[in-house]
């Protein structure tokens, strides 16, 4: 009788959870962020207690919900907190996407760029600042170079007036000593310094990577001033199809693809841009295009392949073709090398390849390697200058962490450039043709000496045929008094080789005599540089203040000289050059729609070379950037403020030309709106209150004459414009 009684208390058990689990509720969906699947966040019903984490897709599944009204919650390192009250019937299986959407302060994201090996942001002894893909979206451009001027402490600086080229300044030094690299390996050799820059489309950039001051201890000679890093998506979390376009009232057109198929084993992206602009405009007057005409086709193709025990082995190549006229109004392409109707036209051919392989063994080690091809043919007036430049690279990285408190990086890099040059179709003797084999060692020791402090030790050697040994140390300290102050120090040492025609644009355009006064030695520096990070609790959001001071001293710079009329000057510096300031960054964090950011950099550049102080051109005594950002989630539709404020600068001097600039501000607003089915369209103004420079040009009226010049620019040279733009993406 007991034996039945229980085999049926059983069945009455069973029976009635099988009930109850058909009355229960379950919630599904995607996370995403700007379209591409969000892995690891967290999301559930905290009141309750049931919740999960997303996967690679950004799929999520919570089951077994009592039925009620809840409070649903999804958050993320770098991303806003989602909440939403959801009403669940018995039985109900809920479908619910969520877009979470980016924060300005990136609380703690992984870096790669310190170290050169992953890190969080808050446990790096370098200071790294990261700027999300969100964020250069805000102001919507076709390639990465509209994008740097709104980030505080880099400014993009224009060096020809004709045909547009232009570097990337960090703290007021000239963009040469800034190393760009792309998933951590270095690519830009000299020539792509001046022009391959703009065929890094913002489709392809999960997020950039900036360090302001000398890293030559880790990426070498380009790395003197500092260095930016471009890290790539990764084909395993972005969308499966995203598909961009945007028009704008000059007639600049510009499309992105890019796609990620399901795969097993490997993954991969594939993406495209391209970018056509042929309208002559000419907003001053005086005969010359304000901008350069344009199109341009960027290929891009990254893999990842899956390796026992998580091994790294990754691929990625990207190649550009880009060609760009400028000049006066009858100038068109047919007429290069014209000695009659003035104009510049440059195209581009390049080409290059980069990977990470993790070696099958117990210890961490891994080869880094890229590889770069840039042929450039170009014509400045009736002058013609061709170069070919091929950049080979490779890093072998033994990284080795002996306890949780110490860590020892040790590697061995090789290099070899080789620059082919033609002037006039002419190969000078000791100017045409350059060849460098650079090898070189590097270590670097990491110590946690405490949970409130650790101290960073590194040094390089490279070997350079001409120059012999160059040493290159630094040190760094992080002490973290509490989990919301940190404080970092960093000392060091830089040095650059130069490649002077490839570099310095304006020793081919304009009419400037070329005069190099000596045989040129390597450039040194020393730099020392604090850094004090505050977080601040303001209820409940997050106000993240940065507080920069730097001080780095030249010795053996080259800086072009333009006190003779009609010369550029060329040689090492006898005394000392100092780029010194103080940069202030705050961004804040509501729970609410609004969001808002804001820099300002106080530098003072300057030289010293016959005991008398000279302010270097080109470096604004001040430079801001701000932002500020309100969306309607309701209605899914989001306005994207931006703009700067750029300070006074010195100028090449001219006869009859202001050897100062004037403050000026450039600022654009973006409003866009979501849609179903992952459609958006947006719309913004650039340049919204249309100031450009009234005179870039210097005697723009006698374009083959001595007098004429295109360097002496600061400003904007394209107007207001208005700019609609769509893009769909499936997950």
């Amino acid at each position: 009788m007991i034996k039945y009684f229980s085999i049926t208390i059983s069945l009455l058990l069973y029976f009635n959870s099988s009930l109850q689990a058909q009355k229960n509720a379950r919630v599904s969906g995607y996370i995403t962020s700007n379209g591409d699947p969000m892995a690891g966040i967290s999301i559930g019903f905290v009141d309750i207690g049931k919740g999960t984490s997303s996967d690679s897709s950004g799929y999520y599944l919570i089951e077994g919900i009592t039925p009620g009204k809840y409070e649903l919650q999804a958050s993320g390192i770098s991303h806003k907190s989602f909440k939403k009250q959801i009403q669940l019937e018995a039985g109900q299986a809920l479908e619910l996407n969520i877009e979470l959407r980016e924060r300005l302060v990136e609380m703690d994201q992984v870096v790669v760029t310190g170290t050169m090996r992953e890190t969080f942001v808050s446990d790096s002894p370098v200071k790294v600042n990261v700027v999300s893909n969100r964020y250069l979206r805000k102001n919507p451009g076709n390639n990465l170079m509209e994008s740097v001027s709104y980030i505080n402490g880099l400014f993009n600086q224009v060096d020809c007036g004709v045909c547009s080229t232009s570097n990337i300044r960090i703290n007021g030094m000239n963009g040469a000593y800034t190393a760009v690299l792309i998933d951590g390996m270095p690519i830009m050799g000299s020539l792509a310094s001046v022009y391959g820059l703009n065929g890094i489309n913002t489709s392809v950039i999960e997020s950039v990577e900036i360090i302001k001051g000398p890293n030559s201890t880790l990426y070498g000679s380009e790395a003197m001033g500092g260095v930016i890093n471009i890290r790539t998506k990764d084909p395993e979390t972005t969308s499966k199809l995203n598909l961009e376009a945007y028009t704008t009232s000059h007639r600049e057109n510009n499309i992105d693809l890019a796609y990620s198929p399901d795969t097993e084993g490997f993954s991969t992206l594939f993406s495209g841009n391209g970018f056509y602009f042929d309208k002559f405009l000419d907003q001053n007057g005086d005969n010359f295009a304000d901008a350069t005409k344009r199109d341009r086709i960027s290929l891009f193709n990254k893999w990842s392949f899956d390796r026992p025990n998580g091994r790294k082995m990754n691929v990625a190549w990207k190649y550009n073709y880009e060609n760009r006229v400028g000049g006066t109004s009858e100038f068109n392409e047919s007429l290069k090398g014209s000695d009659s109707i003035y104009g510049e036209a440059i195209e581009t051919n390049r080409f290059e390849l980069l990977g990470t392989y993790e070696l099958p063994v117990n210890e961490v080690v891994r080869v880094d390697y890229s590889y770069s091809y840039h042929d450039q043919d170009s014509y400045y007036g009736d002058y013609r200058y061709e170069a070919n430049q091929q950049f080979y690279f490779a890093n072998l990285i033994w990284d080795k962490q002996f306890r949780y408190d110490q860590n020892v990086l040790l590697g061995a890099a090789l290099r070899f450039d080789k620059l082919d040059q033609t002037f006039n179709e002419q190969r000078l003797e000791n100017g045409s043709v350059d060849e460098r084999f650079i090898p070189g060692l590097f270590a670097q020791y990491e110590q946690i000496f405490s949970p409130t402090f650790t101290g960073l030790l590194g040094a390089r050697v490279d070997h350079f045929e001409d120059h012999g040994l160059i040493y290159s140390p630094r040190i760094n300290l992080k002490l973290s008094p509490t989990d919301h102050t940190t404080l970092r120090f960093n000392a060091g040492t830089g040095f650059r080789v130069v490649n002077l025609f490839t570099e310095e644009h304006e020793a081919l355009s304009g009419s400037r005599e070329v005069i190099v006064t000596e045989d040129l030695e390597p450039e040194r520096s020393y730099n020392m540089a604090v850094n004090l990070n505050q977080i601040v609790d303001i209820g409940v959001s997050v106000l993240n203040m940065d507080v920069d001071a730097f001080y780095t001293y030249f010795t053996n710079q080259i800086i072009p000289t333009y006190e003779v009329e009609n010369e550029i000057r060329y040689g090492n510096l006898d005394r000392y050059s100092v780029s010194r300031g103080v940069s202030l960054s705050i961004a804040h964090n509501f729970p609410g729609p609004l969001m808002y950011s804001a820099g300002i950099t106080f530098q003072d550049v300057f030289k010293n070379s016959t005991g008398i102080r000279r302010d270097l051109p080109f470096a604004p005594n001040f430079n801001s950037v701000f932002t500020l950002s309100y969306g309607w989630d309701s209605i899914e539709t989001y306005i994207d403020y931006t703009g700067r404020v750029v300070g006074r600068m010195n100028l090449p001097k001219y006869p009859n030309a202001p050897s100062v600039s004037e403050v000026y501000t450039e600022q654009n607003i973006k409003i866009s709106k979501k849609f179903r089915q992952g459609f958006d369209i947006y719309g913004a103004v650039k340049n919204m209150f249309n100031y450009t420079q009234e005179d870039p040009l210097i005697a723009p009226e006698r374009p083959f004459s001595d007098d004429f010049a295109t360097d002496h620019v600061y400003g904007p040279l394209q107007g207001r414009r208005f700019l609609l733009g769509v893009r769909y993406r499936i997950n």
